[in-house]
Formats: structure tokens, sequence, C-alpha cells
């Protein structure tokens, strides 16, 4: 049958106002062999009529605009445009003229603009989908309510946080089978929103994931849902326990409720669905003991279930005997507390493709018999457990794996050559595994398609090979804390986060000149890079995080480290770099680390540190030569979080406006998200397309409690100044008691003077306080009875006078914290008080009356207590002495060890007195 020439005409007219770079559409032509467009690729005609009834034109790489065309093919049911780029042009409101419209797909499609009203006007629509888009955001669904035929809706990706009545559109289509609103900012659930809402009956798919307001009210929806086959609500708020609704959805086969904050265990009805396949509870605070878990798993549950997904929670006791779950395939119970052995407990699971029981307490030995049930096996996790890998050098596993995660598992002192049998592998962790030899030559050989690799923490020496032209996909590579050496290898363009810090490697000036492109992380600290850090970093501006600290590196910081615009984290700290901070540094906008710590850098400290780079979390120019004052402009760095400007020779004083430091003023849950970057504390953390790997090796040196600590991950809420050991003159500003979160203050070995400020108790949180070597006068102020938490206190060597405020904390410190004050007096130290003397002479002339007058009451007192001293004595003697006697008279064996004992004891006693 041939096509209608209107409609080949309108098809011709679509063609032309898109981009074919694939060339998908070259069956659509005038000539005369290609003039029935029922033949053409992607279009389906009427047999009878010849009429276009069907265009499936998705992800054939189209790009450009969608043209009217379209509006001529008057029969179309079915239009699928998704997976194409149309250069965010609107969805035309032309497409409701397809009134005979049952299928309309136009999800990842580039579109952008308001969602057209008229899409309501479609009476036959069955299907719509216009997920993952760049659409405005919606501000109601009424349009949705109209239609009614519609059984399939996919709007996931939309920003649908204002629709406030998307659950009664919803509720009430009478057709709707399946809704997938994943990610679509849902807004909050509250019980008048469910009033006069009935739960959908028809409903038998349902994706609600990744909505922060989704909460625990959804199950109140859901509870006459009884057809439900797919059910995620995951990466929501649930809270509490698991209700007992999903044990009356008969037919449920997939149920995610992951990334939650549920608690207590399973439910026993869960256990009663004879159909459940997959089970995802991770991610969420589940707990109790696992023997419970299991128990309400044994229902018929246990025949059918395929996945079960349980990490990340705080589930306790014996590894449990999970050979009652026959069709198992995916097992997940990483990061809880089970603890024993393997043993039998998974070996009859010969359907197991994935097993996870990595960060438990497990201990055992495992061999090659144990894995050799699994000949599905994918994925494997073993990592962070006490577990010994026992098999033979020529050991041939019967899977191929794709995830390999073996940390800290006892492999060494050899590299595990059972790894080349494995061709798949995209993810391969060994780090922290004991391995002491080089690396085999047939490793750098092999065809992996390696994503992510990581040996780190290990002693595995030798010399590393070009990466470059080995593992071409490599995304991440941690090779740090092992004994290579050797110039640093060229690396391949796609790699994103490579850390080969605590190594032996030179060779920087090569290593960064040659150009790389998309690297986010470098880590080349703690190695033997003795030279001048290269002009080069013009080819590395997608660079996120920069540490080359622990090196001996000298001469300028290049300019061209300004060119890192993307730069978060720089780490410079610990080598012999000179000369004033470059001023193109100024552009690296989004910095929140900055460590230049322990070098030899001079100038002033410039003043657009606050002005352009304001969102600095931590400043460390401690042990460095910079001079001059500090400008009010540091006051801009709102988000700091530590200042270390010390051992420098900073003069001038300290600036007023402290009280601008709002992060140590207030509690803020500072974590900060940029692009694949995520800042918690100073862990860093990247994320791939297949995981994400974490990274701790930015550092802060803390001057604490008086000592210096290398602060990793665990720097956590800390808040600290430290201005220690410089030039600084004048007051302590009042407006530093404002900074109540803070933690540390060091202004000793200063020439600081004044009065300490009379509200300094109101830093409450102050664990760390030292203000030695100054010259501050006058007393101490009462509210410093107030630092609870002080732990550590340094008042020496200034001209402090007056008691030292009494309290449970201050007398604790060590006398030595206060000496150096002359006119110091009270506890701890010796030296008493003016007023302390006089009482104790007893002021004869003006109190001898009060003392005489009350010295037979004391008197009193003290036969009082000496009678009540002796009548406990007696009590207790005879209580102990009889106690000890009667025992001795009734117990035989008592009595004969207690008599030994005497011998023994006289025997010792006359040996070593004839010996000396």
């Amino acid at each position: 049958m041939w096509c209608i020439e209107r409609e080949r005409q309108a098809l011709l007219e679509f063609k032309e106002s898109l981009i074919d770079d694939n060339n998908l559409l070259s069956s659509w032509g005038s000539e005369d062999a290609k003039k029935n467009c029922c033949s053409w690729e992607r279009v389906q005609c009427n047999n009878q009529t010849g009429q276009v009834l069907e265009l499936r034109l998705d992800s054939c790489g189209l790009r450009g605009k969608i043209s009217p065309s379209l509006i001529e093919l008057h029969h179309l049911s079915y239009l699928d445009l998704s997976g194409n780029d149309f250069n965010n042009s609107e969805i035309p409101k032309f497409i409701s003229s397809l009134s005979n419209l049952k299928y309309l797909i136009l999800h990842s499609a580039n579109l952008s603009g308001p969602i057209p009203f008229q899409l309501g006007n479609f009476s036959h629509l069955q299907y719509l989908d216009l997920s993952w888009n760049n659409l405005k955001p919606v501000q109601n669904l009424e349009w949705l309510s109209h239609l009614v035929s519609i059984e399939q809706l996919e709007l996931s990706n939309l920003n649908l946080s204002a629709a406030n009545d998307w659950l009664r559109v919803v509720s009430g289509l009478p057709k709707l089978s399946e809704l997938w609103l994943s990610n679509c900012s849902l807004p909050l659930i509250t019980p008048s929103s469910l009033l006069h809402i009935n739960s959908s009956k028809s409903l038998t798919y349902l994706d609600l994931a990744y909505n922060p307001c989704i909460n625990s009210l959804i199950f109140l929806w859901l509870n006459s849902s009884t057809n439900l086959v797919f059910v995620d609500l995951s990466s929501n708020q649930l809270q509490g326990s698991i209700p007992n609704i999903f044990g009356n959805m008969k037919s449920l086969e997939q149920l995610f409720l992951n990334d939650n904050q549920l608690e207590s265990g399973i439910p026993k009805s869960l256990g009663d669905i004879c159909t459940l396949r997959e089970l995802y509870l991770s991610s969420n605070n589940l707990n109790g003991q696992v023997l419970d878990f299991f128990h309400n798993l044994q229902g018929c549950t246990k025949d059918s279930l395929e996945s079960l997904h349980l990490g990340k929670n705080q589930i306790t006791g014996p590894m449990p005997n999970f050979s009652i779950f026959p069709s198992l395939r995916e097992l997940d119970i990483s990061n809880n507390k089970f603890n024993g052995t393997l043993g039998g407990r998974i070996g009859s699971l010969y359907k197991l493709e994935y097993l996870d029981i990595r960060s438990n307490m497990l201990e055992d030995v495992i061999s090659e018999a144990v894995l050799s049930n699994f000949p599905n096996l994918y994925g494997l996790g073993l990592s962070s457990n006490s577990f010994t890998l026992n098999f033979s050098f020529d050991w041939v596993p019967p899977f191929q794996l794709i995830d390999l995660y073996l940390r800290s598992c006892n492999l060494g002192p050899d590299f595990p050559n059972w790894i080349k049998t494995q061709r798949n592998l995209i993810f391969l962790d060994l780090s922290n595994t004991k391995i002491s030899n080089t690396i085999p030559t047939w490793f750098w050989d092999m065809p992996f398609k390696l994503n992510y690799l990581n040996l780190s923490q290990n002693q595995i020496k030798g010399r590393l090979p070009n990466v470059s032209s080995i593992f071409s996909d490599l995304a991440i590579l941690d090779f740090s804390s092992n004994r290579f050496e050797g110039p640093l290898p060229l690396i391949s363009s796609n790699l994103s986060s490579l850390n080969l810090s605590k190594n032996k490697f030179s060779g920087l000036n090569l290593f960064i000149c040659s150009k790389i492109g998309g690297m986010m992380h470098l880590d080349l600290s703690s190695n033997n890079l003795f030279e001048r850090i290269p002009d080069c970093f013009m080819h590395w501006q997608e660079l996120e995080i920069l540490n080359l600290a622990h090196n001996n590196l000298f001469g300028k910081i290049p300019r061209s480290v300004g060119s890192l615009i993307w730069l978060i984290a720089l780490d410079l700290g610990n080598n012999n770099l000179s000369g004033e901070l470059p001023l193109s540094l100024q552009n690296c906008t989004l910095l929140r680390f900055m460590h230049l710590e322990k070098n030899k850098l001079s100038g002033s400290i410039p003043a657009w540190i606050g002005e352009t780079i304001s969102s600095l979390i931590i400043l460390s120019l401690r042990s460095n030569k910079f001079r001059g004052s500090i400008g009010s402009q540091l006051c801009l760095l709102i988000h700091i979080r530590y200042l270390d400007l010390s051992q420098n020779s900073i003069s001038g004083t300290i600036p007023q406006c402290l009280d601008n430091l709002t992060a140590m003023a207030h509690n803020i849950s500072d974590v900060m998200t940029n692009k694949y970057f995520i800042w918690n504390g100073p862990e860093y953390s990247f994320y791939t397309d297949y995981g994400s790997y974490s990274d701790n090796s930015v550092h802060t040196i803390v001057g604490w409690k008086g000592n210096v600590y290398d602060y990793g991950k665990n720097f956590g809420e800390m808040r600290s100044i430290d201005l220690a050991s410089n030039k600084l003159t004048g007051n302590i500003p009042e407006g530093i008691s404002s900074l109540i979160e803070l933690k540390a203050l060091n202004l000793s070995g200063n020439m600081l003077t004044g009065i300490i400020p009379k509200n300094i108790g109101k830093l409450e949180q102050l664990e760390s306080l030292d203000l030695s070597r100054n010259q501050f006068s006058s007393s101490l102020p009462t509210s410093m009875v107030g630092l609870h938490y002080l732990g550590y206190l340094d008042l020496s060597y200034n001209k402090l006078s007056g008691r030292i405020p009494t309290g449970t904390q201050l007398q604790s410190f060590d006398p030595s914290k206060f000496m150096g004050n002359a006119g110091l007096c009270g506890p701890p130290l010796i030296e008493k008080c003016l007023e302390d003397q006089t009482s104790n002479v007893g002021g004869s002339k003006n109190h001898q009356e009060d003392r005489d007058g009350g010295s037979e009451n004391h008197q009193g007192d003290r036969d009082e207590f000496w009678k009540c001293l002796y009548i406990g004595t007696g009590f207790g003697f005879a209580a102990g002495f009889w106690g000890v006697s009667v025992s001795l008279i009734l117990n035989h064996s008592w009595r004969h060890a207690y008599f030994l004992m005497l011998i023994n004891l006289k025997d010792w006693l006359y040996v070593t007195i004839i010996m000396h």
C-alpha cells in the first residue's frame, strides 16, 4: 500500500527541519525508488489505507526543531521523538492538533519552556512521557486531569515543587496503571492533603524516588493500592517502622525503600509476599538482631526472593545461613555488624551473581572451593573484614567479574595471579592487602576496561609504565602509600582522579607540561619532587583539587595556577616555595581550602583573598615570611572555619571586624556540592557513572591544645583562629566574643596589650585558649569560669594580676600555665591573695571576738567528728575481722589456701633476710 502524498510531503518537510548526523533517515527521499513513505525507516502505515500511524524516531541523534508539518498526519497515533536534541526548543502547541495520538514520547529530547496546557485535549492519549527535559517548573497539574484515557504517565525530573494538586490529580485518573515521578521535588504531603483522596486501585507501577519531601504519610495513600507490582520510594524522607501495608500487595515483585530513615526491623508481612523478587532496604537505620530479620522472611518470600539489599544499616549478629533463599542472585549486607565466619552460609547459592559483604566484622580463610560455587558471579565485595584469601597460584575461577573489592583482605606478598583470568573488570580495589612485590608485567598487557583501579596502602615497589597507552578507559587511579619510584608516568586524558601520594616519584615538569584534559583531582604529595613548579597549568583547567604538599619544591608559585578556575582545594604546604602570592590566584574564586603552610612565602597578605576568594573554609599560611598588617578584607571570609596565620612577621592590630566571620558564630551544616565534588569536613568524594571514590589526602595542620596535629577526614566541626608568633599589637577585639562556635584560639607570642575581653566566657565551645607571651594586664574576667569545655589553657608570661576566678575548670590546670604573671594569685598557684593572708592571720584586732565566741562551737564539732570516727572504725573492724574468720572456719579449701599463703610468705621473708 502506498502512502498518501500529502503525508509524504509533510514527512519530507519534517526531515528538512532536522540535522541527521547519523544518516538514519537516508531512506526518506523524493526519488522514484523512495516515494512510498510507508517503506521508510521508522515509519509505519495502515496496511489498507496507507495512512501514517506511527513515527518511531527515538535515539536517532537528530538535531534541530520539530516542524509543524506533522499536523498533516491526521491519523498519527504513535509519536516517539525521545533521545534527540531539539536545542532547548519548546514543546510545540500544534501537537495537540494530533487528536488521534495514543502515545506521545518526548523524554530526554532537550526540550524547554512550559508544558502547553493544550496537552490536556488528548482524550485518547494512553501514554505520555515528558521526562528528563529542561521544562519550566509546573505550577499545577490541572490539565492532566482531562486525560481520562491515560494509563502510563512519565514526568520524572520535572520540577513539580509548586504542584500541590499532584496527589489529587493522579488519584482521579481512572485508568492510570503506571506513574513515574522520580526526582520531581514533589511538595510535602500533609494530613490535610490526604483528605477526600482515595488511593488508585488501578496502579501497578509507582516510582516516587528522589523526592526529599515525600514522608511516611505516603503509606496512607498506598493503603488500598493492592495491585502494585513495582514500588520505588527510595531516597525520600520515610521514617519510623516499615508498615504492614505491603503485605496486602499480593502481586508485588519489586520493592525499593533504600536511602531513607526507616527504623526497627522487617515486618513479618513482607515474608508472606509470594511474588516478591527484589527487596531493597539498604541505607536506612534498621537495627536489631539478624536472626529476627531472617525469621520474618521465612514465609513464602524466601522461595521467590532474588535480590536482597540490606547494606548500610545497623544489623548485628552472627552471619546467618543464606541458603534458605535458593533463588538469590544479589546479596548486599555491607556496612553492618555481622560477625563470625562465612562457613557454608553462602555455599549453596549457585545462582548468585552479586555478593557484597564489605565492612562487617567477619573473619575467615576463604578458599577457591567457596567461590567456585558461583559461576555467574559478576560482583564480589569482601573489603574491610578480616579475610585471608587462600587460592592456588594457577586457579582459574568459573566466573568473570566486573567489580572486585578486596580492600584490607590478606592477599600478599605476591600480586594475585588469578586476576589475569578476569578480562571484564571495570572496578578493581586491592588496597591495603599486604602486597609487597612488584606488579607483574602481564597486568599491564591485560585487555581490561578498568574505570577504577586502587592499589594504595601496600608496599608495592618498582616503576610505573606510561598508563596513557594501557588503560584508556581509566577514570580513577590510586597508587598512594607504596614504594613506587622513578619518573611520574604519562597518563590517559580520560583520567579524572589520580593519587600517587606517599611514594618516591620525581619528574614533575614533564608530567605537568604534557597536555592533560579532564583531570579533576591530582595528588602528588609526599614524593621526591625536587624542582620548580612548572608554569604549565593552563593545560589542567578542569582541576578541582591540587595537592603537591610535602615535597622539596622551590621557587615561586607559577602564574598559570590562576588558570585553574574550577579549583576547590589547593595544598602546596611543606615545601620551600618563596616569593609573593601570584595575583592570578584571585581568579580561583571557587577555592574552599588553601594550604600554603611551612614555606618561605613573603610579602603582605593580599586583600584579594577576602575580596575574591570569599568562599574559603580553610586558610593556612602558617610558618612563612609574610609581613605587613592583617587587612579588614579578611573579615569578608564569612565561610572561614579555620584561619591560621601563625609564625610569620605580621604586625599591626587584629581587625576589629572579626565578628563578621559568621561561620564561627553559627553552627551551619556547610556541606558543599560542586559538580562531582562533595565536601563534608576535608573529605572529598568523586562520583563517576559507576560509583564513588573518596580521598582524604588534603590535610589540615592544627595547633591544638599546645601541640600540632594533622587532621584528615576527622576535621569535623573544628573552628579555629591561630595568629600566634607574630608581631601583633593592640587589644583583642571585643567582637571576638561573638564567635560562639570557636573551639581553638591562639594569640600567643605577640605584643598584644590591654585586657582580656570581659565577655570571653561567651565562647562556651572553646576547648583550647593560648594567650601566653603577650603583655595583657589587669585581672582575669570572671566569665572565664563558664568555659566548661576548656581542655588547654596557657596565660603564662603576661602582666595579669588579681585572683584567678574560682571555678571547676580553671583550678584544674597546671600552675605553669599561669607563671610569669607576678600579680596573679589563688589556686592553682601557691601564691595566696592578700585578702586570704589577712584572713589567715585572723584579723586579730577586728575578728578576735568572733573567733573566741565561736571556738567552743568549733571544738564541739571536732569532738563530734572524732566520736563518729571511732565508732565507725570499731564497727568496720568487727565486720571485717569476723567476716574473714567465719569464712575460714566454715570453708575448708579457703582455710587451707590462706594458711598455705602465710607459710609461703614466711619462707620468702626468711630467704630474703638471709640472702641480704
